[in-house]
Formats: C-alpha cells, sequence, structure tokens
C-alpha cells in the first residue's frame, strides 16, 4: 500500500519504490502500527514525503532542461518533462552525484492525524442448526467492509477473507481447554480447532464497498480489525433467527444449543 502510494505521486512504477521498515539505519524509530492504523499514517507519512521529494526534483529537473519549474510536470515512467524533452529521475540522481551536482535527493514527511477515519462493515451469515444433536452449520457469509478508496483491492480483499475466515473459527471451533490445574491441554492447531479449507462456508463472499474519506491518503481507509469484528454476532442473530435462541459466549457449540433449547 505505501509503495503505490508513494509510486502515484511521483508518477513512477511502484518496482521503483523500495519501502524499508524496522531498521533505524535507514529511519526514525516508530512504535510501530497498530489499531487499523498502516493505511491512514504510514500512508500519509509516505504521501507527504513523496510530495517534498517531488518539488526537489521538479526543481533540479527544470534546471537540467533550462525550463522554469512551472513549464515542467511529472511524468510516468518516472520523468521531469517539458514542452521539448524530459529527464528521467536516474538522470537527475546522477547528475546530483557527479562532480559539484546538489547531492542526494530526500524527501522527509511525518503525519499526526487531526481526525478519526473508521472504517464500517455489515456482515451476513444463513446457518442450519439441527435442533436434535445441537449440530451448527455455517452456509453463507457475505462481508462488506467500507474501505474508503482502495489502493490495493485485491490485497484489501485478501485481508477481509483471512480475517472473516478467522473469526468464524473463533465463533465456530476454536477453543484453549485447560485442566483442573491451569495447564492448557491445547496444545497445536488440531486440537485447537483453527477452520481448515473444509470449513469455509459454501457461498462465502467479502466485497469492498468504496467511500470517500477525507482523513486517509487519497481517500484510503485502514480495514484491518474490522474484518474479524461482525462475524460472531451475524451467526448468533442467525442461530436466533433459526432456532429462537440467543447465544452470547464463544464458541457457539453444539451442547450450548441444546443448553439453551432446554434438551441437556
Amino acid at each position: 500500500v505505501v509503495t503505490k502510494l508513494a509510486a502515484e505521486v511521483l508518477h513512477c512504477p511502484p518496482q521503483d519504490v523500495h519501502v524499508i521498515s524496522g531498521d533505524t539505519d535507514h529511519a526514525l524509530f516508530d512504535k510501530g502500527a497498530y489499531a487499523s492504523s498502516g493505511t491512514c499514517f504510514s500512508g500519509n507519512a509516505a504521501r507527504l514525503a513523496a510530495e517534498n521529494l517531488r518539488e526537489k526534483i521538479l526543481f533540479h529537473g527544470a534546471q537540467m532542461l533550462g525550463k522554469a519549474v512551472a513549464d515542467v510536470q511529472l511524468a510516468t515512467p518516472g520523468v521531469v518533462r517539458g514542452k521539448k524533452g524530459e529527464v528521467s529521475f536516474g538522470d537527475i540522481a546522477h547528475k546530483g552525484e557527479t562532480g559539484t551536482g546538489f547531492g542526494s535527493l530526500v524527501g522527509t514527511g511525518s503525519y499526526i492525524t487531526p481526525d478519526f477515519a473508521f472504517p464500517y462493515g455489515a456482515n451476513f451469515a444463513e446457518v442450519a442448526v439441527n435442533t436434535r444433536t445441537g449440530e451448527i452449520r455455517l452456509d453463507k457469509f457475505y462481508a462488506l467492509l467500507d474501505c474508503g478508496t482502495p489502493v490495493n483491492p485485491e490485497l484489501a480483499l485478501g485481508q477481509i477473507y483471512g480475517a472473516t475466515l478467522r473469526a468464524i473459527g473463533h465463533s465456530m471451533s476454536e477453543e484453549i481447554i485447560y485442566d483442573a490445574e491451569g495447564h492448557p491441554l491445547t496444545r497445536d492447531l488440531r486440537s485447537y480447532g483453527a477452520p481448515k479449507i473444509g470449513d469455509i462456508p459454501r457461498d462465502f463472499r467479502a466485497v469492498l464497498v468504496p467511500s470517500d474519506d477525507k482523513v486517509g491518503p487519497f481517500g484510503a481507509k485502514s480495514i484491518s480489525e474490522i474484518g474479524v469484528n461482525g462475524a460472531a454476532p451475524a451467526i448468533a442473530t442467525a442461530i436466533h433467527d433459526a432456532c429462537g435462541i440467543w447465544l452470547r459466549e464463544w464458541h457457539f457449540t453444539p451442547e450450548k444449543i441444546l443448553t439453551a433449547l432446554e434438551k441437556i
């Protein structure tokens, strides 16, 4: 996401942008991205840094072309273009590091949000409940999420599918069991009950719902935790619609179904 945002500002191919993270030789210390803040904070900082660098590239590119800055512009794939000529970013960098050149061009950016950029979502589930055995089958699940302007739609959809299936696992099968002394009996993914390929609902869809957000870079929003939040209430509501009971504790088991139905 950060790569695409910087490339958008600089009119260069994304493969020419290299993101280095977790290395204080190249970047200042930061506490990290959390609370669905990566796209908003890192993205806006990258956008501002790219805009700062863009002005420097335009200035030196215009000098090399013998033009005023107002008469040149950035163009794909990474050039400063005038009316009768152009110079590449590589040429500008070479000029800066050659002889009495102007040195490396460095753009910086920092971002502190003045406002909030909340994502929103709607989740829909269809279940079948066997009221004799308590078995629950999740047949359909749709996750529709407001992502602002999707910077990388494929990555965003992958995030939603993964987060939603994780939440389905929380709701339907995952559990850590302890013995009487508090020692965990659940010691691997098999006994933990993490969902497998065969547990995916037969009709499982994730949908991006674009909106124009004023806080995120180019209108984008982060969509990390929002993909997890809606599964449990959607499934619980579907169970209630199917057999008239409310389950209010994870995870939803046949035993809890039968207990709520007063059959055990």
